[in-house]
C-alpha cells in the first residue's frame, strides 16, 4: 500500500465498509453537491469510509498529493490551523475530509479560522466530507454564531447532504458503542 501520510492518513482499518455507506460516498463524489456530512454514533464506519473514499479519489488522480485529497481529525484542527501551509491545503485541496467534528471545547479564534476554510470551500465549490456524532442541522437554529454559520453551509439544501449513519457495526445490538 502507498504511503498516504502526505494526505493526512496514517492508517486505515482492514474492514469492509457497508455497501449503503459506500454508495452514499461514491454518489457524493459524482454529484454536484459540495458538502457531505456523515453523522451517527461511534462504530458506524464514517471515518473508515471517508478515508477509503479519499484514497480511491487520490488513486484515480494518479499521484499521492495533499492537493488532491486531505484528511484532518478535528481533534488536531487547532494545531493544523496554526500552520499556514496546512491551512492553504485545507482551503484548496480537491477533497477535504474533516473527521469527528465537535462543536464544543475550542476557542473562538479556532471557529473563525475553521469557518474561513468552510466558507472558501463553499464559495469555490470544493468537495468536503465531514464526519461527526452530532446532527449538524441542530446547530443551524438560534442566534448567529460561527458554529451556526458553519452548520448553515454544511446543510445548504443546494450544496450539502446530511446523511445519518444509524447502524453501529462494532455493536450491532445497540445504536452506538458500549463502554
Amino acid at each position: 500500500m502507498k504511503n498516504y501520510s502526505l494526505c493526512g492518513i496514517e492508517s486505515v482499518p482492514p474492514v469492509q465498509v457497508p455497501q449503503q455507506l459506500q454508495r452514499v460516498l461514491l454518489d457524493f463524489l459524482s454529484s454536484e453537491r459540495v458538502f457531505l456530512t456523515l453523522w451517527g454514533p461511534p462504530g458506524t464506519y464514517k471515518t473508515t469510509g471517508a478515508k477509503k473514499l479519499l484514497i480511491a479519489y487520490v488513486e484515480k488522480k494518479g499521484e499521492v498529493s495533499p492537493w488532491y485529497g486531505y484528511f484532518v481529525r478535528f481533534a488536531d484542527i487547532e494545531k493544523a490551523l496554526e500552520e499556514e501551509e496546512t491551512c492553504e491545503i485545507m482551503k484548496g485541496t480537491r477533497l477535504l475530509i474533516v473527521d469527528d467534528l465537535i462543536f464544543e471545547g475550542y476557542p473562538e479564534r479556532v471557529w473563525l479560522k475553521f469557518f474561513n476554510i468552510i466558507d472558501i470551500r463553499y464559495s469555490f465549490l470544493r468537495k468536503t466530507v465531514i464526519t461527526t456524532n452530532h446532527d449538524v442541522r441542530t446547530f443551524t437554529y438560534g442566534g448567529v454564531s460561527l458554529k451556526q454559520r458553519i452548520a448553515s453551509r454544511l446543510c445548504d439544501i443546494n450544496l450539502g447532504v446530511v446523511y445519518e449513519v444509524k447502524n453501529s457495526y462494532r455493536n450491532p445490538k445497540g445504536g452506538g458503542a458500549e463502554w
